[in-house]
C-alpha cells in the first residue's frame, strides 16, 4: 500500500484520538491536521470518507469491540487501541474498493506497534482477525 495511505490512516487515527479525549469538532482537527503533516496525501477523499465512516458508525464498532474483546470494557481499554479497533474495523465493514482485507488488518496492526505498547499489535490483531472471520458480518475477505 502506498505511503501516502499509510500517512492518512495516522491523520486520521491521531485526529480520531483528539477528538475522543477533547471532544471537539472532528472536521475542525481533521483539518488542522491535514494542513500542519498532509502534504504527501494524493487523496485527501479517502482521509475524509475513513473519518466520517468511523464518526457515523462507532456505536455499532463499539458493540463489536466488546463482543470480541468483552474481557476490555471500552472504557478501560487504552484508548490509543481503542481508535485503532475502531479505524481498523471501519475498514473491514466499508472497505475502498482497492483496499483488501488483509491490508486493513495489517494497517491497523502497524498503526498499534507503533504508537500502542509491547503488546498492542497482538491485541489488534486478535480482535481485528475475529471480527474479520465474524459470520455474522459477511466480510469478503481476500
Amino acid at each position: 500500500m502506498s505511503s501516502w495511505r499509510h500517512l492518512s490512516r495516522v491523520i486520521v487515527m491521531q485526529s480520531y484520538f483528539e477528538h475522543l479525549l477533547r471532544g471537539k469538532d472532528i472536521k475542525g482537527i481533521l483539518e488542522y491536521n491535514l494542513k500542519e503533516y498532509g502534504e504527501k496525501i494524493q487523496d485527501t477523499d479517502f482521509v475524509h470518507h475513513l473519518i466520517t465512516k468511523m464518526k457515523e458508525n462507532q456505536k455499532r464498532i463499539d458493540k463489536l469491540i466488546h463482543k470480541h474483546a468483552p474481557e476490555w470494557p471500552l472504557e478501560k481499554m487504552d484508548p490509543v487501541e481503542r481508535v485503532i479497533l475502531i479505524l481498523g474495523i471501519c475498514e473491514l465493514l466499508y472497505p475502498e474498493k482497492d483496499v483488501p482485507v488483509n491490508v486493513a488488518i495489517n494497517e491497523a496492526i502497524e498503526l498499534a506497534k507503533t504508537y500502542g505498547d509491547d503488546n498492542s499489535g497482538k491485541f489488534v490483531n486478535g480482535v481485528l482477525n475475529a471480527v474479520a472471520h465474524d459470520k455474522t458480518l459477511k466480510i469478503k475477505l481476500k
